[in-house]
């Protein structure tokens, strides 16, 4: 998901490509499809080398590497040197005396912890066709039946670990602190290789296994497995999804478990990785304590790091399936004695096929091609590289031209996958049903054009600009990380990060090195890419897009059932598109001539600086670790300028404005909906004298990005750049533009509507979203603004609703905040970018201070050029929202979707205090009725409800996971979201469970009895610390990770890193008594509002009939109800006596 593939339009569908991010913690949450976290390839040093080689054999003779189709380079080109000087990664590799390989990286971000994964190379696509989904469930077993790793995991000790599998491996890891390396390893051994096989365990996991089937079957899934079906129809990829076949997972034994186990969970085909804060000589010795006992099985391998092209390039064992491909045609012949290993045939026709997708609202077509894997490890392949990369950059900004961002209809993707052993690019376009022959000309008549004419000099000078400033920028940031040619643009600094692309990418030979070493060796090679030869990249890279009769590889198209009628609004049914006719109409669309595609080519503006004759004083500035600003039009402005360092997170910059009233001024005014309609045209539109086109390539450019909302209080514009001095002046000055003169134009609203109703048709077929929305309309039956519009309120909008709400809350700046944070790149005392280790405990230069002071002064003046010189004018009435109040009555309902496929969650919600400890009115009265306070803690630091509230949260979590996931198996996924609003005093709480629909009531029962438990079961000091360090960890990343993490922060007035410190003392002192307190603050646990939510056919729905309800025990006088009546004003009239 980092690779070159770009989402050009946050309205696409997801992208077509592996996925899956493990989200850590107590839940143990499987993507849909690829459990690796990182879907392409990536390795560094000697590790690979042998199988760069073995995907091209005999590259003898050869005049210049493979291009993306198999071209060959120019002969212009020979003269680039073919050795690659870059710092190499410093790894430790070796093989027990059992066969097991391991690799060692010391890596100290972050400082004090250690990640270990063991991967067995074995994954679905070495199941027999009576075993698919073995692989998984047996992950399962391994993972949840130890017995070592759950006395660990409790411990206390922070340990998060996690597991899962993928077409080509199966990955078990563990997160632990340093010092508790060892244990952490024999969790591993023990998860890996003694597993228990218990009767009660496997079945367990096998009912866990079947819910998660059920759970994971979502449209992003359905469009996966469609998309990779049709793509590797050519080999067993096609049949063994991880998830495998639900009758297979209910009937196997355990015997038929314990000898797949027994084949392949042995030494000889295990590879353990370890990246993290360690001693490595002193690792080596922990990791042949805890491995090298473990006896070998005699499995047949090959030498040790040798992988098999013809097995998705891992260690060669005697039995594995072949996997070969049918890549795309090249676009000219391979090298004399040259051959693709992993070759079946190659493919020249164009293959199309067609599916419906019930959860789908618009209909995708995916063109594809499949090629081989070409890593690139020296100048010469560096530079084909980067070709490639500018091709996506070049075609992305055509299509920002073209269209307007929050809509383009289509996204370009190229990038090399490790789980299936290819270079896979798509090109995606969205489409409304009825209009998807005319889209498919639009994109593929703008694709053509480029292929058939190339780009400009100046349009390939923008792209190597953009390319190279952004890696530039990304070694900046995080010096102490890493980068390569998978990634690209993005630096791995974290140990996480690392680990995860050595899995990856281990047997590919992908470069990895140094950020700095790697930014500077892709401007070396960026100067020897001419525009011939970038055009020549251009057309080998993307002919298989035709014309006509040249046009190859795998169309997917992935349509609806069912449509809204244009005139009733009623679904109908929807006739799909044949097979044939897609075809036919894809090989007829031509591209532009060159005079027409001349004529649509747009340029960008220099600047978007406003004319200043004179600029105001500020009328305050407060300058202190944080810089405060009070601009003489009423804007408020706090600016955070401070080095980056692993602990801070990398050099970033980002600002938010926010602005009073949001989606309750909506209500207010009539018109739901219209505040996130306004703020989708304006980040669309034009603004002041400049178009939509010239507007939205000066961001590009200058590495503006946007990200928009209407949140329930107010509107919250964040705007992200890089961290300079330009990318920061030219944000504020469209910034400007943005307040001053917008451009809401009917075009760019009609876009944004339909956006919106896209998004609120999705949200009907989604199990969880339609939960949340019962359930809020249950508790909150008089504000509807808590929850997102429905379709019906899209319909209402008009240009001028949208156009209302941006005058009432946009027209002026008084009482409008800006909260600025940026992370600027430190500097070593010689000037050099310094290494690591020295980053923790390095205080600023004088140097570096003098950089953050000319950054903030810098800032200063712009912010005075920029939003100083903006109108002042009147506000009128201060905004104050309404605050919502809770139905002091549970309830229990039912929702079903119809869908083809049977599903079910259940949904637990009650109210809760808000950010400062209060809550709305029903919490109030009941927090009255029954003495609730939250003592002097509250008063010495503001924070203190919300940290325990969500310590106590992470507890319940805990809890939840052991009580429904472990010892009921009535789910495979559970856990409880905590919303506390800042604006005004309310919160409220959802416990979701993903279930069976036959298992509906047992999940809600045991959902309730958790969220009860702490009354008769007071949260333990164990408990609290265990939750504690998991907090701490996870805080750690997202201060590292979260872009936005810091300007969520600028309102508590402090340095930053002092915030986060204050914030972590705070955290720390919490105890078992303080998370008792904060579950006493949750109200409607006595009678909860429950969904029970079901999608399938008709006879799903009938699961739960009318006298099974209520599935939980509810109290016939609730405490919310009782503390209304108690605390009611008494009748003062004279017949009081008839009551």
């Amino acid at each position: 998901k980092k690779s070159i593939a770009m989402a050009l339009t946050p309205c696409a569908l997801p992208a077509l490509r592996p996925h899956g991010a493990i989200l850590e913690g107590p839940v143990k949450r499987q993507p849909a499809l690829a459990a690796s976290a990182r879907p392409a390839t990536w390795v560094a040093g000697a590790v690979g080398v042998a199988a760069a080689s073995s995907l091209r054999a005999k590259r003898q003779g050869r005049q210049g590497r493979p291009g993306h189709t198999g071209r060959r380079v120019a002969t212009a080109e020979a003269k680039i040197s073919a050795e690659l000087k870059v710092d190499p990664l410093k790894l430790k590799r070796g093989v027990l005396a059992n066969g097991m390989r391991y690799v060692l990286l010391r890596h100290v971000v972050p400082q004090g912890r250690c990640e270990a994964h063991l991967e067995f190379h074995v994954g679905s696509v070495d199941e027999q066709e009576d075993q698919r989904g073995m692989a998984h469930m047996l992950e399962h077993i391994c993972f949840l039946g130890s017995e070592k790793r759950m006395q660990l995991q409790s411990s206390g000790l922070g340990m998060t670990s996690n597991a899962c599998t993928d077409f080509n491996h199966t990955v078990y890891y563990v997160s632990i602190g340093s010092e508790h390396v060892q244990e952490g390893l024999q969790v591993l051994s023990d998860v890996g290789f003694q597993p228990a096989f218990k009767p009660e365990r496997v079945e367990k996991e096998r009912a866990a296994v079947l819910s998660e089937a059920q759970m994971v079957n979502d449209c992003q899934y359905r469009l996966q497995t469609q998309f990779l079906s049709a793509l590797h129809g050519d080999n067993c990829i096609h049949t063994r999804f991880p998830i495998g076949l639900e009758q297979q997972i209910a009937s196997w034994t355990v015997e038929e478990l314990r000898r797949f186990h027994s084949r392949w969970y042995v030494p000889e085909n295990a590879t353990l990785f370890i990246v993290g804060d360690i001693d490595e000589e002193e690792t080596i010795q922990q990791v042949n304590q805890a491995f090298a006992n473990i006896p070998q099985a005699g499995l047949s391998v090959g030498e040790p790091w040798q992988y098999d092209a013809t097995s998705l390039l891992r260690p060669k064992v005697d039995g594995r399936p072949e996997i070969l491909h049918r890549f795309v045609q090249p676009a000219d012949a391979l090298a004399p004695g040259e051959e693709v290993l992993s070759l079946k045939e190659w493919q020249s026709d164009l293959q199309v096929s067609v599916a419906t997708n019930e959860l789908m609202q618009g209909m995708q077509v995916t063109w594809a091609a499949k090629t081989p894997l070409s890593p690139a490890r020296n100048l010469e392949g560096l530079s084909e590289w980067l070709c490639q990369r500018l091709v996506v950059e070049a075609v992305r900004l055509r299509f920002s031209s073209r269209w307007r961002s929050g809509v383009i209809p289509c996204s370009l993707h190229s990038y090399d996958s490790a789980r299936e052993a290819v270079t896979i690019t798509t090109l995606t376009i969205m489409a409304e049903p009825s209009r998807w022959q005319d889209r498919c000309e639009e994109v593929l008549e703008e694709v053509l054009t480029i292929t058939c004419h190339g780009v400009a000099e100046e349009e390939l000078d923008l792209a190597k600009r953009m390319c190279l400033d952004r890696v530039a920028e990304a070694a900046a940031s995080q010096p102490w990380s890493f980068m390569g040619t998978l990634y690209g643009y993005d630096a791995a600094g974290t140990s996480r990060e690392i680990v995860e692309a050595l899995i990856a990418s281990t047997p590919t030979g992908h470069l990895l090195t140094s950020a700095p070493s790697f930014s500077e060796a892709l401007k070396q090679v960026a100067e020897e890419i001419t525009l011939e030869r970038f055009n020549e990249s251009l057309r080998s890279m993307l002919g298989f897009l035709g014309p006509a009769e040249s046009a190859r590889g795998a169309v997917v198209v992935s349509c609806p059932a069912t449509v809204a009628d244009e005139l009733s609004g009623r679904k109908v049914p929807f006739t799909q598109p044949s097979a044939q006719q897609v075809e036919s109409v894809l090989r007829s669309i031509q591209g532009l001539d060159a005079s027409e595609a001349a004529a649509r080519r747009v340029s960008a503006p220099a600047s978007l600086a406003p004319e200043v004759e004179h600029i105001p004083e500020a009328l305050e500035v407060k300058r202190e670790d944080v810089t405060t600003i009070r601009l003489a039009n009423g804007l408020v402005v706090r600016l955070l300028v401070m080095p980056a360092s692993p602990s801070s997170g990398p050099a970033r910059a980002g600002m938010r404005l926010t602005v009073p009233g949001g989606r309750v001024s909506d209500e207010l005014a009539g018109r739901l909906g219209a505040s996130h309609a306004m703020l989708m045209t304006l980040n669309n539109g034009g603004a002041g004298q400049w178009s939509q086109d010239e507007v939205q390539l000066f961001r590009a450019l200058n590495s503006v990005q946007t990200d928009f909302r209407a949140a329930a209080d107010a509107l919250e514009l964040d705007v992200f750049m890089s961290p300079t001095a330009t990318s920061c002046r030219a944000a504020l000055e469209w910034l400007h533009w943005a307040l001053k003169e917008p451009k809401l134009d009917l075009q760019g609203f009609a876009d944004s509507q339909l956006r919106m109703k896209g998004d609120a048709l999705a949200r009907e077929k989604s199990l969880e979203k339609r939960s949340l929305q019962a359930a809020l309309e249950h508790m909150y039956p008089s504000h509807r603004w808590l929850d997102d519009v429905s379709v019906l309120d899209v319909n209402k909008l008009t240009l001028g609703m949208v156009k209302k709400a941006a005058a009432s809350q946009m027209q002026s700046v008084q009482g409008l905040e800006l909260d600025l944070a940026i992370c600027i790149a430190r500097l070593g005392d010689s000037g050099g970018l310094m290494h690591e280790e020295e980053f923790e405990d390095a205080s600023m230069n004088a140097e570096e201070e003098e950089a953050v002071k000319e950054m903030r002064k810098t800032l200063e003046t712009e912010i005075g050029r920029c939003l100083g010189t903006l109108p002042a004018v009147p506000r009128g009435q201060e905004f104050s929202p309404p605050t919502p109040s809770a139905s002091s009555r549970g309830t229990e309902l039912r929702v079903h979707i119809p869908d083809n496929e049977a599903r079910a969650m259940v949904l637990v919600g009650g109210f809760a205090p808000g950010y400062w400890g209060r809550g709305d009115k029903t919490w109030q009265c009941t927090s009255q009725y029954k003495n609730f306070s939250w003592g002097p803690r509250a008063e010495q630091h503001p924070l203190y409800p919300a940290r325990a509230t969500e310590l106590m949260m992470e507890c319940m979590n805990t809890r939840l996971l052991g009580r429904v996931r472990d010892q009921l198996s009535p789910a495979y996924n559970c856990d409880i979201e905590l919303t506390m609003f800042e604006g005004f005093d309310a919160g409220h709480f959802f416990c979701k469970v993903f279930t069976f629909p036959q298992t509906l009531r047992e999940a809600a029962a045991a959902a309730v009895q958790v969220l009860r438990s702490p009354g008769p079961l007071p949260f333990t000091d164990h408990e609290v610390e265990a939750s504690k360090k998991v907090m701490a960890w996870r805080e750690g990343r997202r201060q590292r990770e979260d872009r936005s993490y810091w300007l969520g922060r600028l309102k508590l007035q402090g340095n930053g890193e002092a915030i986060a410190m204050d914030e972590s003392r705070l955290l720390e002192s919490l105890g078992a008594d303080d998370v008792q307190l904060a579950w006493k603050a949750l109200g409607g646990l006595d009678d909860p509002t429950v969904v029970l939510t079901t999608s399938g056919t008709p006879d799903v729905a009938a699961v739960l009939r009318p006298q099974d309800l209520p599935v939980v025990q509810h109290s016939d006088f609730p405490e919310a109800v009782l503390a209304q009546e108690a605390l009611a004003p008494k009748s003062s009239s004279k017949m009081d006596f008839l009551d």
